[in-house]
Parts: C-alpha cells; sequence; structure tokens
C-alpha cells in the first residue's frame, strides 16, 4: 500500500497479520453449507466479512476470478444493496454458457 500511495505512511497502518498454514486447501464435508449459512452471517455482526480464496469456505467459488467478484460484489452490496451473487450463489456463477456464434458471411 505504500508502495502504491495508497497509504502515505506506516502510521497509517493500524494492523497486520500472519499466518501461515500448513495446509493450502479447505476440505467440504457434506454439513459445510449449513455451517456457512449460520456462521457467516453471525461474523458480519462483528463486522467480520469473510471473503477471497478460502475467506468464505466456498472451494467451488475460489478460484482468482471468483475472489475478485466476490471482493466486487460485497463493495456493490455494502455501498447500494447488490446482491453476493459468486458467494451465495455458485450454481449460478460456474454453470456454462454457450460459446457466441461467429456470425456467416
Amino acid at each position: 500500500m505504500l508502495a502504491t500511495r495508497l497509504i502515505e505512511s506506516k502510521d497509517d497502518i493500524v494492523d497486520t497479520w500472519y499466518c501461515r498454514l500448513p495446509f493450502g486447501y479447505p476440505t467440504p464435508t457434506l454439513e459445510r453449507d449449513e455451517v456457512i449459512y449460520r456462521v457467516l452471517p453471525e461474523l458480519e455482526k462483528l463486522d467480520i466479512y469473510s471473503r477471497g480464496r478460502f475467506g468464505a469456505w466456498r472451494y467451488e467459488v475460489s478460484n482468482q476470478d471468483h475472489s475478485l467478484m466476490q471482493g466486487v460484489e460485497w463493495v456493490d452490496r455494502i455501498l447500494s444493496g447488490g446482491e453476493e451473487l459468486t458467494l451465495w450463489h455458485p450454481e449460478i456463477v460456474n454453470r456454462t454458457h454457450r460459446p457466441i456464434s461467429k456470425p456467416t458471411s
């Protein structure tokens, strides 16, 4: 943030956190969705919005493009009440679309 001038000084840094995890992938369980639907709203009551690669424990939407969209959709939700499709509806964002046909000449 300093290098890109998003902040002016190290004094602007409120907190830092570093954690090295011994395993890089979450292991979903059959009960995972039930737990997510309970835990994420409770975290939000504490102003914790767990999103991103493994932040929401949604392995099916944890690619780089999904992670970016989780952030975009969260900001849109906070600013204008938008819906977080990527997080809550992976069946929509991951469905296969038909390819666009080339025009015939």
